[in-house]
């Protein structure tokens, strides 16, 4: 081999050297960049956001997409407040149980410092023994596989709302101990959600770091992440411009500022406040390995921890997985009263969606599957934008809902109120007699009168006590149903009563019969 010859080789090599890592970027970033970007998507999205904001009768929604390490676009729509003042990538917003993926990430922090051992029982970390949190773990909260269920949690929603102290979370944890842990239980259990599982997590979070869960959450995972419009307490997000949250009364949004607008006890579960901006730092550091421009909040192996689920279908450390027509998605759904969220990562994508809106019934919900909710399906079609898919916008809309809904209740009110017009005249109409010279009494009449304050006996009950907690949170969720089931049920009963009155007189119209005979 001549001097000439190798000369040329070396130079290839060096060449090589430079050139096929550019090769090998290129092609990363081709299979990076499978998503439609530029004015006139965004102009696309814009439109798509609005469609739906009509659709949904949304006062206010917030938008984030991130792609690989930058934001893509934010984007502010509709009203944060009565007042008409603009919703923007900044405002603040509930964000429900999005935020158990922040308190999952404290406790990982911790564990990763050598505080917190996930697979240690919940014993060690408690400050009481309880028999039941000897077989317990910290994972299995973290999975939700603990065996606590979410309809047993609602007393405590309803008894710890007013509970606004500075002990609040551990109030509520310790109230969860003891409806919970009392008892020893079996250590494999199925995956069951349940906000008890967080709120205790929060409170471990508390009692490791000798810091409360509010002042851990803003020092170790909003200040590194540069959330700066992230708060952990209703005051705070309200002094710094938080949307309104609405309720929807018969299909019209009503401001709310109820006792259940926040639960300081159930902080670490549900009640967490951010923006469309600063969620999007957060789900950079979920998809960037734990890191957000120079900070790290957690390492590449703990946040592939938090998003993978023990067994498929399941729920991993606030997330769960699921797919958007051909794509594998991890994302986590978020309500509490008046607000509503979705947070959606496309792996395959490296590709993020942030929808926030401020509004929420239980009517927001999908049929069977109250997780999905209005947010959910915005963020989809957002995703299938991005990639040249269908929107997905067949389901429907608030206004369809509510004319199914309102019919329905038309119809039924006026047939109760036709119904009890016609026992009205019945009654103080002359009577029949029939064959035998009696008139129409009979154990069925009776019963029928008896049935028509079943109705009203029940609704007094359910709201007079906790026997149901599901019917108090109804009564939060859902009021205009509510309050029409009990004036339904009064009315029910004032045809009971009208009824009564038709069997006395009856039986007065009977025994003047038999005298003139």
């Amino acid at each position: 081999m001549n001097m000439r010859t190798r000369i040329s080789m070396i130079a290839m090599m060096v060449c090589s050297l430079f050139i096929f890592p550019l090769f090998s970027s290129a092609r990363s970033d081709d299979n990076m960049q499978v998503v439609r970007t530029g004015a006139s998507v965004f102009s696309e999205l814009d439109a798509y956001i609005a469609r739906e904001m009509k659709r949904q009768h949304l006062p206010g929604l917030s938008l984030g997409v991130i792609q690989g390490n930058r934001i893509l676009y934010l984007k502010g729509y509709g009203q944060a407040d009565p007042s008409g003042r603009p919703v923007t990538a900044q405002t603040p917003f509930g964000i429900g149980s999005i935020g158990k993926s922040i308190t999952a990430m404290a406790v990982l922090q911790l564990a990763e410092a050598g505080r917190i051992d996930l697979d240690a029982p919940i014993q060690r970390y408690l400050p009481t023994k309880y028999k039941g949190a000897e077989s317990i773990t910290v994972r299995q909260l973290l999975n939700q596989t603990s065996g606590f269920t979410q309809i047993s949690t609602f007393s405590n929603t309803l008894s710890t709302a007013i509970d606004q102290n500075q002990d609040a979370l551990e109030n509520n944890a310790l109230s969860y101990a003891d409806r919970f842990l009392m008892q020893t239980t079996q250590t494999e259990q199925p995956y069951r959600y349940s906000n008890a599982n967080y709120v205790l997590l929060g409170y471990i979070v508390q009692l490791v770091s000798g810091q409360s869960y509010n002042d851990y959450v803003k020092e170790h995972i909003f200040s590194p992440l540069s959330m700066h419009d992230s708060y952990a307490t209703l005051d705070e997000a309200a002094a710094h411009g938080l949307a309104t949250p609405y309720r929807r009364i018969f299909g019209y949004n009503i401001p709310y500022n109820g006792p259940y607008v926040y639960i300081a006890g159930d902080a670490p579960a549900g009640y967490l406040y951010t923006s469309a901006e600063d969620m999007s730092h957060y789900l950079l550091a979920q998809m960037n390995n734990g890191r957000y421009e120079d900070q790290t909040v957690l390492s590449s192996d703990g946040i592939r921890l938090m998003q993978t689920e023990p067994v498929p279908g399941t729920y991993a450390m606030g997330w769960m997985t699921g797919r958007i027509n051909d794509l594998s998605v991890i994302g986590q759904p978020g309500g509490s009263i008046g607000f509503q969220a979705q947070a959606y990562i496309v792996p395959e994508q490296q590709l993020g969606v942030v929808v926030f809106a401020n509004v929420l019934d239980a009517i927001d919900s999908t049929l069977f599957k109250s997780h999905i909710i209005t947010t959910t399906h915005i963020a989809s079609g957002v995703i299938n934008i991005l990639n040249e898919q269908p929107t997905g916008g067949s389901f429907l809309s608030i206004s369809q809902k509510y004319l199914l809904v309102n019919g329905l209740i038309f119809i039924l009110s006026a047939w109760l109120l036709y119904t009890t017009v016609r026992t009205v005249k019945r009654c103080f109409g002359p009577f029949n007699l029939n064959n035998s010279g009696h008139s129409e009494i009979s154990i069925q009449w009776i019963s029928k009168i008896v049935l028509h304050f079943v109705g009203l006996f029940i609704v007094l009950l359910l709201s007079m006590t906790q026997i149901v907690p599901v019917w108090h949170i109804a009564t939060i969720y859902q009021p205009d149903v509510i309050i029409w089931l009990k004036i339904m049920t009064v009315l029910m009963a004032l045809k009971g009563s009208v009824e009564m009155i038709r069997l006395v007189r009856s039986i007065r119209n009977e025994k003047t019969s038999k005298l003139k005979y």
